[in-house]
């Protein structure tokens, strides 16, 4: 459990930081061909990062998903205020005004793709970015196991057929 909270703890203030410089350049520079190409350097690295937990540390499926889960816990805490938002005190404007702060590194791809923003995109994005470590973790382990095989069954006399 405590390895779960500590790699879970690194994904979502890493993934914060990088909300936080993305907010601050979508918001300082103006939008153009050129800021969009580098604001996808944010979305990269975003989504990156979390598939990189995944996979740099060692973690089963469970903890993946829980790192993940975790990792994406700012987006759940501003999706639970703006779902308070829309639908109790019906302000769908403000709702989404709330959830920009998160969804701000994928500004690029919003924009040259017209991407629908609304709760259920931060939805999405949350359970992305939570596949994204389990896939990483995945990846994770089956590289071990090939490796594993690879040693097992001597397959590196084969290398020029592999």
């Amino acid at each position: 459990m405590e390895r779960i909270i500590k790699y879970g703890g690194k994904l979502f203030f890493g993934s914060l930081i990088i909300c936080i410089l993305s907010f601050f350049y979508f918001k300082l520079i103006p939008c153009g061909e050129v800021s969009n190409l580098i604001g996808y350097v944010f979305l990269e690295v975003f989504l990156g990062y979390n598939f990189y937990v995944g996979y740099r540390y060692e973690l089963n499926f469970k903890e993946a998903f829980i790192v993940g889960i975790l990792g994406s816990g700012f987006g759940i805490f501003l999706l639970f205020f703006a779902s308070y938002t829309h639908y109790v005190i019906d302000e769908a404007y403000w709702s989404i005004w709330m959830m920009q702060f998160y969804f701000m590194p994928t500004m690029s791809f919003i924009a040259d793709f017209s991407v629908d923003v609304s709760l259920g995109y931060v939805v999405f994005l949350i359970i992305f970015s939570t596949v994204l470590v389990v896939l990483g973790a995945g990846f994770r382990f089956l590289k071990k196991r090939i490796i594993y095989i690879k040693n097992k069954c001597n397959l590196s006399i084969y290398k020029d057929f592999l």
